[in-house]
C-alpha cells in the first residue's frame, strides 16, 4: 500500500506541475459555469412570481367598470400585475405597440347599462402585443373570469329580486357589488424548500461533473502513455507489484477529482452564490460521483490500446453521458426519450442527489449516493480487469 501511495503522490505532483488539473478540473468548469449562468440562468430557474404589465381604458365609468378596476387593483396589490390607466384607446394602443404593457383592457361606454339594465351582452376588448403572448393570454383569462363572475352574480341577484330581497332599482349595484366580492374559496400557496438547484449551482455542478470525467480518466491514459514511452516497463522491472501501479494511479485520479470538486464548490459559493445544502451530505454525493466517473473512465480506457484511443473514447463517452444526463440544460419533462434514459447516467444521479440535498430530502440523497457508488463498483471492477493486461510484466 505504501508503494501505491508513493505512485499516487508522484502522479498528483505531475498533474499539478503540468497545470492540466487546474485548467481542466477547476478553471474551465468555473468560467463556463459563470458564462452559462449569465446567459441561461433564467431558463434553468425562471422567476417564480412573474409580474404582468397591463393597461386599462375605462370608458364605462359605472358599476361594472368600478368592479373591474377593483379586480385589477387586487391583482396589483398581490404583485401579479402592474396596471396603467389610459384616457383613450389610442394611448393604450401606443403603449402596447411600444411594449410598455403586454395588453390593455378596453371597457366600452355603456357596458354597465347594457348588462345591468337592458340585460344585453357587452364585450371587453383586449389589445395585445404580438410579442408578449403570455401577458396577452393572462389578460384574456382575467377578462373571461370577470365575465363569468358577472354572469353568476346576475343569476344570484335575479333570484334575490324574485324573493323580494332587493328592488329593481338596486339590481345594477347588487350585481356590481357581487362581482367585486372576493371568492368564498381562495387558494393559498404554501412554499416548500425547492429540490431544483439554483442556476449557479446547477451549472457549476453539471460542468464540474463533465470535466471530472477527463480528470479521473487520466489514470488509464497515463498507463497507456507510459507503456508507449517505455517507462512502464522500467516500473515493472523494479520490485513493484503491478497492482500497486494501478491502485496508485487510481487513488491519484480519484483524489484529484474530489479536490477539484471541493475547490469548485467553495469557489462557486463565494464567487457566484451557489447553494449546496448540507455540506456533509453534499460532500458524500460529490465523492460518490467522482468514484462513479472514475469507474466508468477506467472501463472505457481499458478498452483502448493507446493513450490517444483512450482519450478519444473517453471524450465520446463523457459528452454522451453529459447530454443524456442533462448536464448542460436541465431535463424538466418526465416524458419522452431523455426522461426515460437519463438515469442510466451518473450525471443525472449526481444532479438529483444535489437537488435532494438542497431540498432537505436526505433519504433520497443517500439513494443517489448508493446508485453512484454502484456505478463506480461495477464499471470500476470491470475496468480494472481490463487494465490488468496493461501492467503484465
Amino acid at each position: 500500500m505504501l508503494t501505491a501511495l508513493t505512485i499516487a503522490r508522484k502522479e498528483v505532483a505531475q498533474r499539478i506541475r503540468d497545470k492540466s488539473f487546474f485548467i481542466v478540473g477547476i478553471l474551465s468548469p468555473l468560467v463556463l459555469a459563470f458564462i452559462f449562468n449569465l446567459v441561461l440562468g433564467d431558463v434553468v430557474r425562471p422567476s417564480a412570481s412573474p409580474t404582468f404589465a397591463l393597461g386599462l381604458v375605462d370608458e364605462d365609468d359605472a358599476e361594472l367598470g368600478e368592479a373591474f378596476r377593483e379586480m385589477l387593483a387586487a391583482a396589483e396589490a398581490s404583485g401579479f400585475a402592474t396596471v396603467t390607466h389610459f384616457d383613450t384607446e389610442a394611448a393604450a394602443t401606443d403603449a402596447v405597440n411600444d411594449g410598455d404593457v403586454a395588453a390593455a383592457f378596453i371597457l366600452p361606454e355603456g357596458m354597465s347599462a347594457a348588462v345591468l339594465v337592458l340585460n344585453q351582452e357587452a364585450t371587453i376588448r383586449i389589445i395585445g402585443n404580438v410579442d408578449r403572448g403570455i401577458g396577452r393570454a393572462v389578460a384574456e383569462a382575467m377578462a373571461g373570469r370577470f365575465a363569468e363572475i358577472v354572469r353568476t352574480a346576475s343569476l344570484s341577484v335575479q333570484a334575490a329580486l324574485a324573493a323580494g330581497a332587493i328592488t329593481p332599482d338596486q339590481i345594477g349595484r347588487a350585481i356590481a357589488d357581487a362581482a367585486a366580492q372576493a371568492p368564498v374559496i381562495t387558494a393559498e400557496i404554501v412554499e416548500v424548500r425547492s429540490r431544483q438547484l439554483a442556476s449557479a449551482t446547477f451549472f457549476v455542478a453539471g460542468l464540474s461533473m463533465f470535466f471530472i470525467f477527463f480528470i479521473v480518466g487520466l489514470s488509464v491514459t497515463s498507463l497507456l502513455e507510459e507503456r508507449t514511452h517505455g517507462t512502464l516497463a522500467r516500473l515493472l522491472a523494479a520490485p513493484i507489484r503491478p497492482a500497486s501501479i494501478v491502485v496508485g494511479k487510481t487513488i491519484a485520479s480519484i483524489g484529484l477529482g474530489i479536490l477539484g470538486m471541493a475547490v469548485l464548490a467553495i469557489a462557486s459559493t463565494i464567487l457566484m452564490g451557489a447553494e449546496w445544502g448540507n455540506p456533509l451530505i453534499a460532500a458524500l454525493v460529490i465523492v460518490a460521483a467522482v468514484i462513479a466517473a472514475a469507474g466508468i473512465m477506467t472501463f472505457v480506457g481499458g478498452l483502448a490500446r493507446t493513450g490517444e484511443q483512450a482519450q478519444n473514447l473517453q471524450t465520446v463517452v463523457g459528452l454522451t453521458l453529459a447530454m443524456l444526463g442533462g448536464t448542460f440544460v436541465p431535463i424538466t419533462t418526465n416524458e419522452g426519450f431523455l426522461a426515460s434514459v437519463r438515469y442510466i447516467t451518473p450525471n443525472a444521479w449526481f444532479m438529483r442527489g444535489l437537488g435532494e440535498v438542497s431540498g432537505g430530502a436526505y433519504g433520497e440523497a443517500f439513494q443517489a449516493i448508493g446508485v453512484l457508488l454502484l456505478f463506480g463498483v461495477v464499471f470500476g471492477g470491470a475496468g480494472l480487469f481490463l487494465v490488468r493486461r496493461l501492467v503484465k510484466p
